[in-house]
C-alpha cells in the first residue's frame, strides 16, 4: 500500500507537476533503474529539492528510498511526523552528533537503514543555506561513507530549483530548472576529509557541466 501511495504522490503527481507546471528537466535519472541501493548526495536550497529528487526515483523501489530530514524542523508535531513518514517517506534525525549514550547518533540511524538495504537522500551542507550558493559539506557524510564503502554514492545537482520555492515562502513558482544525476563517485581514499572533498568536487563538476 505504501509503495502505491508513494508512486502516486511522486512519480505521478509530482513528476507531472514538476515537468508541466514548473518546467523541471530531468537528466540521467534513468541510470538509477539498474541500481538496487545507493546514497544520493545533493546541494540544498529549497524544500522543493526533496520533491524533485523523489519524483525522479523509479517507481519499482521508491518505497525503499528515504530522504533524511532534521527532526527539530520537520518533527515538531505528531501530524508533521506522520506526514514525513508516510507521505514523504523521510527519516527524521537530529542534526547534531551524539555527545552521550543517551543522545541519538544521526550517523548510526542512517547506517542501520543502509544495513537493511534501503537507499537515502542526503544534503551534506546540513541546511538550505544561501540560495544559489553551495556551502561546505559537513563531516557527517565522510563518517557515513567510511562505514559503507560498498554502497554507490551518486551526486545530484539541483539547478535553479530554489527559485521555484524560495526560502521563506510557500508559493510554488514556474521556472525552467534542472536536476542532474551524475555517475557514482570513485573514492580513492576513505579518510574523512578526502571523502568530504571528493563529494563536494563531484557536485561542482556537475555545476560546471551546466
Amino acid at each position: 500500500m505504501k509503495k502505491l501511495i508513494l508512486t502516486l504522490i511522486y512519480t505521478v503527481f509530482w513528476r507531472s507537476f514538476n515537468k508541466i507546471i514548473i518546467g523541471l528537466k530531468y537528466h540521467n535519472h534513468k541510470s538509477l533503474r539498474k541500481k538496487k541501493q545507493f546514497i544520493l548526495i545533493a546541494n540544498h536550497n529549497s524544500h522543493m529539492d526533496t520533491m524533485a529528487i523523489m519524483s525522479a526515483m523509479p517507481s519499482k523501489y521508491i518505497h525503499r528510498v528515504h530522504p533524511i530530514a532534521a527532526s527539530d524542523f520537520f518533527g515538531g508535531t505528531k501530524l508533521n511526523k506522520f506526514l514525513m513518514k508516510y507521505l514523504v517517506n523521510a527519516i527524521l534525525i537530529p542534526r547534531k552528533k551524539a555527545n552521550s549514550d543517551k543522545d541519538i547518533d544521526p550517523i548510526e540511524v542512517i547506517s542501520k537503514l543502509l544495513n537493511k538495504g534501503r537507499s537515502v537522500i542526503l544534503y551534506p551542507e546540513g541546511s538550505r543555506g544561501t540560495p544559489g550558493v553551495m556551502s561546505n559539506f559537513k563531516k557527517g557524510i565522510g563518517y557515513l561513507i567510511q562505514k559503507h564503502p560498498e554502497i554507490d554514492v551518486i551526486p545530484v545537482y539541483l539547478d535553479g530549483i530554489y527559485k521555484t520555492l524560495p526560502k521563506g515562502t510557500s508559493i510554488i513558482l514556474p521556472y525552467n530548472c534542472n536536476i542532474i544525476f551524475g555517475k557514482k563517485i570513485d573514492f580513492h581514499s576513505l579518510e574523512i576529509d578526502d571523502i568530504v572533498l571528493k563529494s563536494e568536487e563531484s557536485i561542482q563538476k556537475l555545476i560546471k557541466r551546466e
